[in-house]
């Protein structure tokens, strides 16, 4: 994780708060995996984490679109939590190596948008694991977005980044949980995937 926030906090100090630092193109681009969110899920009147929140982006969105949410935003990144809390006041925001050290506390709604990009040791091994953890955290709903598809993509210049096996991480979510959805078809490069805990009778 040493080498993922060093990358972001180089960014950062690069192109201050802009999508770049996030190692997003563009807004759009984030844009487009939220939306996916929004068609499956009813943020009213729920908790919601947002796993590695950036500048909060998502509780903009959220703020324009429910009501009574209540939002916190965490990222490994110090520097982005400052620009969040200074660009949405009023929302909780907090500095936290998620995957290490997980907040002791349930969430209705679980959101991680982009933060199981990096090229990692043991990709799949990683990606296991936050996801378990990131699941067990969530009353209603765990909702993720990761680059990949099936088959999988080739290995691309950008060294930082890996892409997954849509299908074997299906797979792994399914053994979690048999309540799962998986939306490809919004990017070529990219998937969603929606877990909801078999005790939620909603």
């Amino acid at each position: 994780m040493k080498s993922i926030k060093k990358l972001y906090q180089e960014k950062y100090r690069k192109y201050g708060v802009d999508p770049r630092s996030l190692c997003w193109h563009e807004k759009g681009a984030a844009h487009q995996r939220f939306r996916q969110f929004w068609a499956e899920i009813d943020f009213n009147d729920k908790s919601v984490l947002d796993i590695g929140c950036g500048f909060g982006e998502m509780a903009k969105f959220l703020k324009k679109r429910y009501r009574g949410v209540l939002y916190t935003g965490v990222d490994i990144v110090p520097d982005f939590i400052e620009e969040a809390k200074k660009l949405n006041p009023g929302y909780r925001f907090l500095v936290s190596d998620y995957f290490s050290n997980p907040i002791d506390e349930k969430f209705d709604v679980v959101l991680a948008s982009g933060v199981l990009n990096s090229n990692v040791s043991s990709n799949m091994g990683y990606r296991k694991k936050a996801i378990k953890i990131m699941f067990e955290h969530a009353k209603k709903v765990f909702a993720f977005n990761m680059l990949g598809s099936h088959p999988q993509p080739k290995n691309t210049k950008e060294s930082n980044i890996w892409y997954a096996d849509s299908l074997l991480v299906l797979n792994y979510c399914v053994s979690l949980t048999r309540r799962v959805i998986l939306r490809a078809h919004y990017n070529p490069r990219d998937f969603t995937v929606f877990m909801f805990p078999v005790s939620d009778k909603k």
